[in-house]
């Protein structure tokens, strides 16, 4: 039987062995590492954020944040993520993106159960005007020993994107396509106050299996009190056919404040 501290070391070797590449994420992982509402019933919300403002030599405003707000009721569970990020330096804006992601579960049968999720988001800097999708499928939980649990879901999502303006080839640019979103969840208790999870998306477009997207995310959460966490993640991901002018690969290494109740 794997040790849940060898899984959590062997999670965040994989993690850093995609970082020493870069990667790209338009995949966004809307899977928190520990749920709003903690698998209780009733409602909750979490809130984390960043900041990082420097003047002198180098003039620097990094903003970030996110919240969950997650209701349970017996089979049913619903959650709604935001998440926006902004960052300019010597005054020119370098970040300028946001989320909103609102997804439903219910509890079919034992581990089985449905999804249904509809999102919008945009990025700035991926050229990104409108990313709006709807998708459902089916998920199945699995927890094969005490401080482990795994969830795997494949589900059909149709999605619209509209590319910004500007001197590009495909500014502009409008396309609905259809993808499949297959994603597995692993999380790890190393102890009572330390948790770590990753997070792995494949979506290929249906039709043309060649245009893929890949995101990968390890989060490693230390809870200091009941209600106050700090979060490090590290994320890559891969999308083989991105925009004119937009790399294929990124990776982001980040530390978030993360505050419940």
């Amino acid at each position: 039987m794997i040790r849940p501290y060898r899984l959590a070391c062997t999670l965040l070797a994989l993690s850093l062995a995609l970082l020493a590449s870069p990667a790209s994420a338009q995949i966004v992982n809307v899977h928190p590492l520990i749920a709003a509402n903690g698998g209780k019933d009733g409602f909750a919300i979490a809130v984390e954020g960043s900041a990082d403002v420097r003047t002198g030599n180098t003039r620097l405003v990094a903003l970030s944040g996110s919240a969950i707000a997650g209701y349970r009721a017996g089979r049913h569970q619903a959650f709604l993520m935001t998440r926006a990020e902004f960052s300019e330096e010597n005054g020119d804006p370098i970040v300028n993106k946001d989320l909103e992601h609102l997804r439903y579960r219910l509890a079919i049968t034992g581990p089985l159960e449905g999804e249904v999720f509809v999102q919008h988001d945009r990025d700035d800097f991926r050229r990104l005007a409108l990313r709006a999708l709807v998708g459902a499928g089916p998920r199945l939980r699995v927890a094969p020993f005490e401080g482990f649990e795994a969830a795997v879901s494949v589900a059909l999502l149709l999605e619209h994107e509209e590319l910004a303006a500007g001197p590009e080839p495909d500014a502009g640019e409008r396309v609905t396509d259809a993808r499949l979103s297959a994603y597995l969840v692993l999380s790890s208790s190393v102890t009572p106050h330390l948790k770590l999870g990753n997070t792995f998306y494949l979506q290929p477009r249906l039709g043309r299996a060649g245009d893929v997207r890949v995101l990968s995310e390890t989060s490693i959460l230390a809870t200091a009190t009941k209600h106050l966490s700090l979060k490090m993640s590290f994320s890559s991901a891969y999308d083989a056919e991105p925009p004119a002018g937009v790399l294929p690969l990124d990776a982001t290494l980040k530390s978030t404040l993360q505050v419940s109740f």
